[in-house]
């Protein structure tokens, strides 16, 4: 199995390579374990569907407990799909710039030289655009999957830390060589592919170490150690200038995959909008002004156990006139926050405050990716009656760049015409790098890369992936061709 081989042998071929770059029989063995680490590979993401789907039944079965870290999950598996299939991309790009048309991606012999990637990444003694966006690419998946993972994960988290280094690295004579250029300078193209491989299989690996830890309860043992934090407790809620202030720091306990419920505030019982991850929400119109006590209790599930949490603190009221507020609109779907300015004026000191009116935020723009859609896998043999589609168009067609941009792909059953969604597809160009996009329909890159195409060039629409009404993942859909027309 691929996923036994040491560094020591990996080592091993990387100084037979360099130092019989052009032999054919050390080029077509890379191309060989290239094939077997493509299907380890992909065997492992068939098994982290199968242990997802362990982790989902857990969260239908006990959802307070296992709803935060499925979304730590979703979050983190979307990083890890980005890259991956930009790393997909590049290595369509190396096949396609290396091999000529004829040629099939199992000609190995003929993935000899590497001018591609030299050509892509460096330029002389400098590092392409290209090149600077590929180190980028790498830094930024660690920083998004460690951001996506919160705390509890440290072991999967050093894992992502050190199979994606980035830093300058000692050459074989002793010199300090930059990362990219040891990996990919001067090396043949197949080498190259196998290279980007490698990360790929350690994507889905990390993605597999985070599944299990999450199915196990590691990251519960884990978390337990280090989601304390210190909280201050002031004696007074409000001071005068030059007076003391004076309190306590004490250490509590802050849990994330706890939400509470049965919430209690100032006797008064708040429904389930209140609770979230880890916290009880408080959000009441404030009184007159004047000191209030704020107590109360909620309950939350520990190993099992409910557990009644008490709280008591005070608040203060002061007054206020012509007074700014900064008032912040968060949707569901948009992460950036919308701001919008308030004026407020009181009559009197001791009057409730009145709006002159009441001002709804701006309507916001919706991410496009902000619904994700789950399917899962369904063993079923490829169905070569199911055809691809371009706005209900499928084969070769022709079409203006105009109405392709905004057009939806689609699937279909040609024998009964039954209509299939389509959840992600590639797009390719001649000449350019293949763009992978999740959705039906084109993103702001796949466009830019429309733009490029030629008229009369084909534009091709594949590896498209759709699922039935159930959610299940259907067989093989067909490629379509756009003869581009401007």
């Amino acid at each position: 199995m691929i996923n036994k081989l040491s560094l020591l042998s990996l080592l091993v071929f990387f100084v037979m390579l360099s130092s019989c770059k052009k032999d054919e029989k050390v080029i077509t063995s890379f191309g060989y374990m290239n094939e077997k680490l493509e299907e380890s590979t992909d065997l492992t993401e068939v098994k982290n569907e199968v242990y997802r789907g362990i982790l989902e039944r857990k969260v239908e079965t006990d959802s307070l407990k296992y709803s935060p870290i499925y979304t730590r999950l979703k979050n983190a598996q979307k990083v890890s799909n980005e890259f991956y299939y930009y790393l997909e991309a590049i290595k369509d790009s190396i096949y396609d710039g290396t091999l000529d048309v004829d040629e099939a991606r199992t000609s190995y012999e003929k993935l000899t030289n590497s001018d591609f990637l030299d050509n892509y990444f460096f330029d002389g003694q400098s590092i392409t655009p290209h090149g600077k966006e590929f180190i980028l690419k790498i830094n930024e998946y660690k920083t998004n999957f460690e951001a996506a993972l919160g705390k509890g994960f440290g072991t999967v988290a050093t894992m992502v830390t050190s199979r994606f280094r980035t830093k300058e690295l000692m050459d074989y004579s002793g010199n300090i060589t930059p990362w990219l250029n040891f990996k990919f300078e001067s090396f043949p193209a197949m080498a190259s592919i196998f290279n980007i491989t490698q990360m790929q299989y350690d994507i889905r690996q990390i993605e597999m170490e985070l599944i299990d830890a999450m199915n196990s309860g590691e990251f519960e043992k884990e978390f337990a150690m280090r989601n304390y934090t210190g909280i201050v407790k002031l004696d007074k809620g409000s001071y005068y200038p030059d007076e003391r202030v004076t309190g306590r720091v004490v250490l509590g306990r802050y849990d994330e995959s706890a939400t509470p419920t049965n919430m209690i505030l100032n006797g008064r019982e708040l429904s389930s909008r209140f609770a979230t991850e880890g916290a009880m929400l408080i959000d009441f119109e404030a009184p007159q002004p004047g000191e209030y006590p704020l107590n109360g209790k909620f309950t939350v599930l520990y190993d099992g156990t409910p557990v009644d949490i008490d709280f008591n603190s005070t608040y203060k009221v002061v007054s206020r006139e012509n007074v700014i507020i900064k008032t912040e609109y968060k949707t569901e779907y948009v992460e950036k926050p919308v701001y919008k300015t308030v004026y407020v004026k009181e009559k009197a000191e001791t009057k409730k405050p009145v709006v002159e009116k009441k001002i709804e935020p701006e309507k916001t723009v919706i991410a496009p990716d902000a619904k994700t859609r789950k399917y899962y896998y369904n063993p079923q043999e490829s169905s070569p009656e199911i055809e691809g589609t371009v706005n209900n168009e499928k084969g070769t067609i022709t079409m203006l760049k105009t109405t392709l941009r905004q057009a939806k792909i689609g699937a279909i059953r040609t024998k009964d015409n039954k209509s299939f969604d389509v959840t992600s597809f590639k797009i390719k160009v001649p000449g350019l790098l293949t763009v992978y996009v999740e959705g039906n329909q084109f993103t702001t890159e796949a466009i830019r890369t429309i733009d490029k195409a030629m008229s009369g060039q084909n534009v091709t629409i594949f590896d498209i992936k759709a699922v039935d009404d159930s959610g299940h993942r259907i067989g093989k859909v067909k490629e379509v061709k756009i003869q581009v027309k401007k």
